[in-house]
């Protein structure tokens, strides 16, 4: 009888009848305790989002494998608890004890079996998102791809390839890393895989892989892939890994509606099925909701995502925005102790916060020495999103040193690059940067054609137009006199030398002696550029 009872259950488990295959494992287990009813129940739970099932079954599986002499089963059963844990509870130090045990019953194990594929794919995962250690992450991506290989099963070999495929794409091998994840992928999709999550994970790694580097029409399709994953098998919690990193994808692409669908769509199955894996759906939206303007929506996202380095560098962008410079630089910096020296992908993020923090604050030389690891990064990568993000970072730093004309040029190239990679946010923002370039320059018909695009393209996409004066141009502010803001206030309303002087009861002289001041403090060329400066700065 429990013979039958345990072949009808993996049958379940093998279709996808998640309620099918927990009743009949129930009904093993209480007929027959054993560590394979008990692991079964755990899967079981694992696709159902029952926390508590799947934690309490697979640790009675571990101990009745234990108990049976099965050391082989019990250090499977481990490999997968360490998962359990970062997945439902984000607890690295469980997560560590649980794959240490994993090795202690594996290691003696020989020959050598999917088990010790799969131990080392949990620990390449765990090294990746944990520890930070992209080599070591790598080197276990190839023994478990390996093992898959010289076994027969094509999961390992599908995992193994798309997270040694991630790890060379966060370092700056993109080319190397999307051959390797597509190859993933492709396994993935078109082969028989014996366990339903091997092909989520492959694919996820994938679409992760493609936010980072702006390859959005690849993740696009590959996303659908997903969908039909969630929908054969009903990963919840896989499917919303993944909606977090597309619905970026799509918000930077300039689709917020259906942005909005599926971060909030992501962050909902998150936070049902894998409180531990929500942190980084949480940020995206977050980053979202600042791009809308909804700031007190944005700071309580970015606060719930806790220490995850995209809600670091968002409350680090907060602050920017309300200009707090210093805090700004304190959150990037921080951002930067904690990601990767390694990893480019995570790093980009806090170098360009740091650059325009330390412009802000008139560190210009800690900007450049910021600026010069964001532009080594980018050229690695070398996706025209990574590089156009870069040059709107170039063009930011030399308009705050003055240089308009190196500012003008840097801004152009980021909206060639970023609109050729259909970023379309980034691309705006780069519009009104050029704008005030060519104001700067006194070009007035040409700023105020790229002033109306971006304000237009962000029209369009809803967007709360941002702060359009850099925060180095907002503190050069500060260096002027109360008469002499005055008086750039009173240009800026068109009133000639002649005019401010009567209203001012000043003479002419002094009036033109001020303005030019004005123009030596702010580095400005004319007169126009000061008019442009000032309604810019919100003086107006």
């Amino acid at each position: 009888m429990t013979t039958d009872t345990l072949a009808a259950a993996h049958e379940a488990l093998r279709t996808g009848a998640w309620d099918e295959a927990r009743v009949r494992f129930q009904a093993a287990v209480e007929a027959a305790p054993s560590g394979e009813a008990y692991e079964g129940l755990g899967w079981a739970g694992y696709w159902l989002a029952d926390e508590e099932l799947t934690l309490d079954a697979r640790e009675r599986a571990f101990r009745a494998y234990r108990a049976e002499g099965d050391r082989a089963g019990a250090g499977r059963v481990a490999a997968w608890l360490a998962s359990d844990h970062l997945e439902f509870r984000g607890d690295d130090a469980v997560a560590r004890g649980w794959l240490e045990r994993a090795h202690r019953l594996l290691d003696d194990v020989v020959p050598e079996r999917e088990d010790h594929g799969w131990l080392a794919l949990h620990e390449g995962s765990y090294a990746m998102n944990v520890s930070g250690d992209l080599d070591r992450a790598a080197a276990l991506a190839q023994r478990g791809a390996a093992i898959g290989r010289a076994l027969g099963p094509p999961d390992l070999e599908a995992v193994g390839l798309a997270l040694e495929g991630f790890t060379y794409v966060r370092r700056g091998r993109v080319e190397a890393g999307m051959r390797l994840l597509d190859e993933a992928s492709a396994i993935a999709r078109g082969e028989d895989l014996r366990m339903p999550i091997a092909e989520g994970w492959a694919l996820c790694y994938l679409i992760s892989a493609c936010e980072g580097v702006g390859d959005f029409p690849r993740a696009a399709q590959w996303c659908q892939a997903v969908r039909s994953v969630a929908e054969d098998w009903g990963g919840r919690h896989l499917v919303g890994i993944c909606r977090s990193a597309y619905g970026n994808v799509l918000a930077t692409n300039g689709d917020w509606e259906a942005a909005e669908l599926e971060l909030t769509g992501a962050v909902g199955d998150l936070q049902r099925s894998r409180p531990g894996m929500a942190a980084g759906g949480l940020a995206r939206l977050g980053e979202l909701r600042v791009r809308q303007g909804r700031v007190d929506e944005a700071r309580v996202l970015f606060t719930q995502a806790g220490a995850h380095l995209r809600a670091i560098v968002g409350l680090g962008l907060l602050a920017l925005e309300a200009g707090d410079p210093a805090g700004a630089a304190d959150g990037a910096e921080r951002a930067l102790r904690r990601a990767p020296a390694a990893s480019l992908l995570d790093r980009l993020p806090a170098l360009d916060l740091l650059v325009r923090a330390r412009a802000a604050l008139g560190e210009l030389d800690a900007a450049a020495d910021a600026y010069a690891e964001l532009e080594r990064a980018a050229a690695e990568l070398a996706t025209p999103y990574v590089e156009g993000r870069a040059r709107l970072a170039a063009g930011r730093l030399a308009a705050a040193r003055g240089d308009h004309e190196s500012a003008r040029r840097a801004f152009e190239d980021a909206v060639d690059l970023l609109v050729e990679a259909a970023a379309a946010y980034e691309a705006a923002l780069a519009r009104l940067e050029l704008s005030g370039a060519l104001a700067a320059l006194g070009r007035d018909q040409p700023a105020a054609a790229e002033e109306e695009a971006g304000r237009a393209a962000l029209a369009a996409l809803g967007a709360r137009e941002p702060a359009r004066v850099a925060s180095a141009e907002r503190r050069a502010l500060n260096e002027l006199t109360p008469r002499e803001l005055e008086i750039l206030q009173l240009v800026a309303q068109g009133l000639n030398d002649a005019e401010i002087a009567e209203r001012l009861v000043l003479s002419q002289h002094t009036v033109h002696r001020h303005v030019a001041n004005v123009r030596t403090k702010l580095r400005l060329p004319s007169r126009t550029a000061a008019v442009a400066y000032a309604a810019r700065a919100g003086l107006l």
